[in-house]
Parts: structure tokens; sequence; C-alpha cells
């Protein structure tokens, strides 16, 4: 069973299931799409516990517990996600993880693009977002080692591909045959193959 971790951002609690053992090396923080929540995770989480990669699958504001809400994503405007992964990140800090990998889908992968921008994360990976078209502006800002994987028939692909080349490198892109979206993408015939490249992708070098 996971351990529940209660974190505080900007007045409002989080809840967070964390999967194995801190302190580590490297901690993954797993960001839930709009319409789903944090045990959506629970499966991919124990992937990254096996290649010793702790997981810490977060409930953004609003979701399964955590108080407050998720206010719109409408950029320039201050994004409540942003916050919760800034409050999040510092958490495992504290509990002695050195570097931390964010991965994000739908619009947990709007949020994680969105926190790099801070270029405090070893790597991120955004799983069918953005969702949709964002100033070019941002997508120059985001930093780390870059995975972005989506479905070619997913109404997201044409922004996943035009921020991945916008983005500065490393990066990697992986495009399946499919129109699935965020999670969806799990349950695929090819979900085996992303799930693998998503846990190797964030174990490199570890």
């Amino acid at each position: 069973m996971p351990e529940t971790v209660r974190i505080a951002s900007e007045g409002e609690t989080l809840l967070a299931d964390l999967y194995g053992d801190l302190p580590s090396r490297r901690a993954a923080i797993l960001v839930h799409g709009q319409q789903w929540d944090a045990s959506g995770w629970r499966d991919v989480a124990q992937r990254f516990v096996s290649r010793g990669i702790p997981a810490l699958a977060l409930n953004l504001r609003g979701y399964d517990g955590s108080s407050g809400k998720t206010n719109d994503f409408a950029p320039p405007a201050p994004w409540s996600p942003v916050a919760d992964l800034r409050a999040a990140k510092a958490r495992l800090r504290d509990r002695g993880v050195g570097e931390i990998a964010l991965v994000g889908a739908s619009m947990g992968g709007h949020a994680i693009l969105a926190s790099s921008f801070e270029a405090d994360v070893e790597c991120i990976v955004s799983l069918s977002a953005p969702v949709v078209a964002v100033p070019d502006e941002l997508s120059l800002r985001i930093t780390g080692r870059k995975l972005f994987v989506c479905a070619d028939r997913d109404r997201a692909a044409p922004h996943v591909l035009h921020t991945f080349d916008l983005v500065s490198r490393p990066k990697t892109l992986l495009v399946f045959g499919g129109s699935e979206h965020s999670r969806a993408m799990f349950a695929a015939p090819y979900g085996a193959e992303a799930i693998d490249a998503i846990v190797d992708f964030v174990a490199r070098g570890v």
C-alpha cells in the first residue's frame, strides 16, 4: 500500500500517494488528467518502484481529498497546478530526494511542462499534452530531458508535435498509431510499450 502524504500548497492541503521508499537519488511526481485522479497511476507507479524510482502520485486541488479547486489553464494568469507541483517538489527534497522527474498526462502534462519553467527538474514526460495550442515563448521555457508521447489521431497530437519541434534538446518523441488520449493509452495495444518507454526514460542513468 502506498503512503499517504499531505502537502501544504498556498493554504490548501493536497493528498498524494507515495510508492517506494525515500530518500532516493531520483523520484518521479505523477500528475493526473482532468477526468481522473492520482489513483489512476497505481500500476504505473509500481513499475517505477521496480526500477528504483519512488513515485509520488499527486492529487491536484479538488481531486480525491485534496482541498480547494484547480483553476483553468489560461496563461499568463497564475495556474494552481504549478504551485501544487512546487510544493510537491519541495516536500520530496525535504525527504531526501536528489533529482525529480515530472510525468503528466493531458491536464497533468500541461502542469509538468509549466512546472519545468523553474529549471529544477531532471526530466519531464508529457503524455497527450499540450492539449491546446500554447504560446511558442512558453514552449521555449521547458527544461530538463524531455519525452513527449502521444497517439497520432489524438486531438492533442498537432499541439504535441508543434511543442516538440520548439523545445530544446535533449528531447525524444514517441508517436503511436491510434486515437487514445491520456491514460487510455495504457490500455491500448501499444500500452505496454508506452509504459516501458516512459519508465526507461525516467530511470535512465540511475
